[in-house]
């Protein structure tokens, strides 16, 4: 039996199968599809670039288990409008031997947030301070840096100075479970990395960024669970140092210039260094004294890749800072 004629446009408006639905040409249905995605906000496509930069795994330790989308962009919302910053950086990967990798990254974020109006100083021990300062005098930037002691409970006493609004840490080591510091082959290096990640363990009331890409730096801890799962060394030299927000990337100096990038995306403003200055950042940590932290030795490399992988994620990265750009 046929419906009313009224209940019958019901219907038809109810199922969309009516002369007008399929009057509409189905190319003119997909361009309406690709046309919302098109106009999806231009700051969530420039977070999606970044995190697949950082997400990259040269390495091959597992980075795309650990990382979370959006987390560069997490870190650079918290970061906006910091007023007292403090970055802990340097890993010393055996005795006498600071890496390349971190001091750069520290470097170039500090820059971004002093630009941004925050007050910025760093925090690394004795081994890690000349290629911190190197790192800022390549950058042109000030050397701020406090010396933390080798041993004694100094973080209140430096928490209670510096005030901080932000703790940052990039590249540096945090405690396992067992209360010792592991480098990447389950080796102790308690000896020569000073425990800085105490700023994080003391209650301080700052906002917390950990940046890394090993599992045993400070900030791991957020994930320690899932980096855990990766295989039973993973578990041993785990971080149980926890923060609130957490950037994995295949190269913790990465992961300093995927905040840096958020942050230029998110003001409108151009904080990232160029690939030319990624040359001389590396080559400046290194004739301070540091090492390549895989190879150990003491040439222009970061995690045992050449210096040009590393100016074309810089360059990468700025092309997607600048692509999520809204001007006001």
């Amino acid at each position: 039996m046929a419906a009313p004629p009224r209940q019958r446009r019901r219907t038809v408006r109810r199922t969309g199968q009516g002369p007008a639905a399929r009057a509409v040409p189905a190319p003119a249905l997909r361009s309406r599809a690709v046309s919302a995605r098109a106009t999806a906000p231009a700051r969530r496509r420039a977070s999606d670039l970044i995190d697949q930069i950082l997400a990259l795994d040269p390495g091959r330790r597992g980075i795309a288990a650990i990382a979370r989308a959006g987390a560069a962009a997490a870190a650079a919302h918290a970061l906006r409008g910091a007023r007292r910053v403090l970055i802990v950086t340097g890993f010393t990967v055996a005795n006498g031997t600071p890496e390349t990798d971190g001091p750069p990254g520290a470097a170039v974020l500090g820059r971004a947030l002093r630009r941004l109006g925050a007050r910025v100083r760093y925090v690394t021990d004795r081994p890690n301070a000349p290629v911190l300062a190197a790192a800022l005098e390549t950058l042109g930037e000030p050397r701020p840096i406090v010396i933390y002691p080798d041993n004694g409970n100094v973080a209140p006493r430096v928490l209670a100075a510096e005030r901080p609004t932000h703790l940052v840490a990039i590249e540096r080591p945090g405690r396992n479970r067992a209360g010792d510091y592991l480098n990447m082959r389950g080796e102790s290096i308690a000896a020569w990395n000073a425990p800085l990640d105490d700023l994080f363990v003391v209650p301080s009331g700052a906002t917390t960024v950990g940046i890394g890409d090993g599992g045993n730096e400070i900030g791991m801890g957020s994930a320690r669970a899932r980096f855990a799962r990766l295989g039973r060394l993973q578990a041993r030299i785990a971080s149980v140092v926890r923060v609130d927000h957490l950037v994995v990337a295949g190269v913790s100096n990465w992961g300093g210039y995927g905040v840096a990038a958020a942050l230029s995306q998110l003001t409108g403003r151009d904080l990232l260094h160029s690939a030319a200055l990624e040359r001389r950042l590396v080559q400046a940590c290194v004739a301070a004294g540091a090492a390549d932290g895989v190879t150990r030795r003491r040439e222009a490399t970061v995690d045992g890749l050449p210096l040009e992988t590393h100016a074309a994620v810089v360059e990468l990265l700025r092309w997607a800072g600048r692509s999520g750009i809204i001007r006001p």
